[in-house]
C-alpha cells in the first residue's frame, strides 16, 4: 500500500493519496498498532498541508502527536 500512497503523492493526486492513508488506518485501528496510526496521521498531515488545508493538517498533526506521546510515557 506504501507504494501506491507514494506514487499518487507524486502525481500530486491528493485525493487517491489521502484515501489510501484512510484504508491503512482503519487497518492499523483494527489491529491496535498505534505507532502505525500516529505515523499515518502524521502522514495525512502532511499531505493537507500540501493540499493547502492548515487547518486540517493541524487537526491530523495534532493527533499524530497525541498518540507519540503515548509512547514517551
Amino acid at each position: 500500500m506504501n507504494l501506491r500512497i507514494n506514487v499518487a503523492e507524486e502525481m500530486r493526486q491528493f485525493e487517491q493519496a489521502q484515501q489510501h492513508y484512510q484504508q491503512a488506518l482503519q487497518i492499523y485501528v483494527e489491529f491496535g498498532d498505534r505507532f502505525s496510526q500516529a505515523h499515518t496521521y502524521g502522514q495525512l498531515g502532511l499531505l493537507a498541508e500540501a493540499e493547502g488545508n492548515p487547518a486540517e493538517a493541524r487537526t491530523y498533526l495534532q493527533q499524530a502527536l497525541e498518540i507519540f506521546v503515548e509512547f514517551l510515557r
